[in-house]
């Protein structure tokens, strides 16, 4: 064969240059490795960052010598259009949960009855709070990386994947028992650090975005994100916890884990190979003990039998491992004393009592304030300021106060009396509505309900308005732009003081007033949602809106006649009546009318449907990959078929995506039909 001499295609490259290149990937992998890996840094930022920019300056002088394993490529590709559905070659299993010693232990006994007369060894690990993610390498490259989707196939989120930092693009030649290993499977979690997770809410919460709930929530919706660029400005991590190969025999579990660590990827903070039950029961009330000190947030423990060959006879049931099982630990509680009871003022004028607290550490976070629900929740428990109370946080629900320490009140203590008076800048009397355990304020214009409501309006469920967030809308108010929803639509007579605030120019000024001007085509469904009648959810807005057509058949509409409407109850049509004899909330809509903002159903939603979905329930559950559970749920209704919150003997289907939750496990204990992505799709589309 004719050797090519490169330099006739390629004049502005040079040997040296390639050397060098070669030179710095190893260098650059070599100390990501002791940076992100073993946590030991080798050299200084400054020197690291040299390095790195020379590697890039010269990638772009020989474009031609980049590859896809490049340190450089790690900072995000262009946007990516939709996420390819793969096929895991093995499927992605989810654990059994326990809760208790004896449940670990009839999982022992269930295992050796299984492996009767066999020495049994378990390995236990961390149970990292993230998102399952499944990577393949070809000749020794990251070939692709998937998530865990339904179990069976998942979304290619290579592009996303290649910007996490711990992530090997690719390794270095290494033999097992005279194996060369380049081809393999490589499973973990993707998660971030709790002090990350704490930063990046900082951040949206200063920028008027809204908030995420959990690390675990963040680390979703970023692998979910179809720009890598967007992907790569968060701190993303990686452990593994699982090694499959055709090209050297694996015997054991622990020692796979060990072989995953010399090849260069992250593992677990703590793994150990346990001989008996009593090591096992020590590793997890250690860690119990100790897992608020990790930087990440855990969930409990993982047990898994160490042998593969004892791994293969176990086998699985259902969708999940007989060798393994998942310990979970009970939501944590603290004790902490209670300040005071301040009141938050809800878009409908609902007051929630919230505890103001001694800042207390805990599953993770430092907590200074949790619900207190309503004045019956306070009476019923005889919570008081001054109170030392029982504090609980479980996975992403909002701490809350569960009880007093009654042992720790004060002699002097009092019962706390609910204000009569709203706390906005008004001083209005509040009221509570027969039948309610709420209090209300009704004042027209409490700047609290004003706030509440114009966000309820610009929300992802409403008119989805990008750019109107709590800090914006807060800002808009205080200023006087805002007084109204309405005002929403002449915002653009203020554009040119919006361009001169902080945090404001002329692109973000655009781009607000553009998504202002796209929100005027919303669905009259969700335009109805929007405005915030009180009792009326996106259900309910929904049916209204398939039966009236139009806004003007709705406001004249009796409460005979909403009452007649099937499942719209006497406390909706009485509110529904009430919102169109207010002659404030009349010219809000007329003005919202004026403005252009669809009340009507569209040409398209009146031509009669196919009805192929009438009769049954379906419970969505888990991350879906081609659609939100918003369009999931639209699509699903527009076929006459209905979607619910709660599993039970009578749902039709449990839709499964990513990372799915208990509704999962519920739907398998009753036999419910469970269907994929592409399932649900197929069903749709048919």
């Amino acid at each position: 064969m004719t050797k090519v001499n490169i330099m006739e295609f390629f004049p502005q490259y040079n040997k040296s240059d390639e050397v060098r290149i070669i030179e710095l990937k190893a260098l650059i992998n070599k100390y990501d490795n002791a940076y992100y890996i073993e946590a030991q840094p080798l050299i200084s930022d400054r020197e690291y960052d040299s390095l790195f920019k020379e590697l890039k300056e010269l990638e772009q002088k020989n474009p031609n010598l980049v590859t896809p394993d490049s340190p450089t490529q790690r900072v995000g590709s262009d946007a990516i259009k939709e996420f390819e559905r793969i096929q895991h070659e093995k499927p992605m299993l989810s654990l059994a949960n326990t809760y208790s010693e004896e449940e670990v232990l009839d999982f022992d006994r269930r295992v050796r009855e299984a492996l009767p007369n066999e020495e049994i060894k378990y390995v236990a690990e961390l149970k990292y709070d993230g998102v399952a993610l499944s990577l393949k390498y070809r000749n020794g490259k990251l070939d692709c990386a998937v998530t865990r989707g339904d179990g069976f196939a998942g979304d290619n989120v290579t592009e996303n994947v290649k910007t996490i930092k711990n992530i090997p693009l690719s390794i270095a030649d290494v033999k097992m028992n005279g194996n060369e290993i380049q081809n393999f499977e490589v499973r973990g979690e993707v998660y971030l650090t709790e002090k990350d997770f704490l930063r990046i809410n900082q951040f949206r919460e200063e920028t008027g975005e809204k908030t995420y709930a959990n690390p675990r929530n963040l680390t979703a919706g970023t692998l979910k994100l179809l720009d890598p660029k967007l992907v790569a400005q968060r701190p993303l991590k990686f452990v593994c916890y699982y090694f499959d190969s055709d090209e050297i025999k694996r015997e054991s579990h622990f020692d796979n884990i060990k072989l995953l660590k010399q090849l260069g990827f992250p593992v677990g903070e703590s793994v150990k190979l346990c001989n008996n039950l009593d090591e096992v029961f020590n590793f997890i009330n250690g860690w119990e003990s100790k897992r608020n000190e990790l930087a990440f947030q855990i969930d409990g423990i993982v047990l898994k039998v160490d042998s593969i060959s004892q791994q293969e006879i176990l086998g699985t049931v259902a969708r999940s491992p007989r060798w393994a099982i998942a310990y979970k630990y009970e939501a944590e509680n603290a004790q902490t004393l209670l300040k005071g009871i301040t009141l938050q003022v809800g878009r409908t004028g609902i007051i929630t009592p919230v505890a103001e607290l001694e800042p207390v550490f805990l599953a993770g976070s430092t907590i200074s304030r949790a619900t207190l629900h309503n004045a019956d929740y306070i009476k019923e428990r005889d919570i008081r300021i001054g109170d030392t109370v029982m504090i609980e946080k479980g996975g992403e629900v909002i701490p809350k106060v569960i009880k007093v320490v009654l042992e720790k009140r004060q002699p002097n203590s009092v019962p706390y009396s609910f204000p009569e008076v709203c706390p906005c800048d008004l001083k209005s009397p509040i009221s509570r509505l027969e039948g309610e355990a709420s209090y209300l304020c009704t004042h027209p214009e409490c700047p609290w309900q004003i706030r509440r409501r114009i966000e309820h309006f610009a929300s992802r469920n409403g008119m989805n308005i990008e750019g109107l967030g709590e800090k914006v809308v807060e800002q808009f108010v205080e200023l006087g732009y805002l007084k109204n929803v309405a005002d929403i639509y002449s915002l653009h007579q203020h554009s040119e003081e919006i361009k001169n605030l902080d945090r404001w120019g002329e692109k973000s000024t655009v781009n607000l007033l553009d998504a202002i001007e796209k929100s005027k085509d919303t669905s009259f469904h969700r335009v109805l949602f929007s405005l915030g009648i009180r009792f009326i959810g996106e259900g309910s807005a929904k049916i209204l809106a398939k039966h009236f057509k139009n806004i003007d058949k709705l406001k004249s509409a009796t409460i005979e006649e909403l009452n007649s409407v099937y499942e719209i109850g006497n406390k909706m049509a009485e509110s529904v009546e009430q919102f169109f004899h207010n002659e404030k909330e009349l010219e809000i809509v007329e003005r919202l009318r004026t403005a252009g903002v669809n009340f009507q159903l569209k040409e398209e939603e009146l031509v009669a449907k196919d009805m192929t979905l009438s009769g049954k329930t379906f419970v969505l559950t888990g991350e879906l990959s081609s659609m939100s559970r918003g369009e999931a749920k639209s699509k699903i209704e527009s076929l006459g078929g209905k979607v619910t919150a709660t599993v039970s003997k009578n749902t039709s289907y449990v839709v499964v995506g990513d990372s799915p939750g208990s509704k999962y496990d519920k739907a398998l204990k009753l036999g419910v039909q469970i269907l994929n992505e592409e399932q649900l799709l197929e069903i749709i589309n048919n």
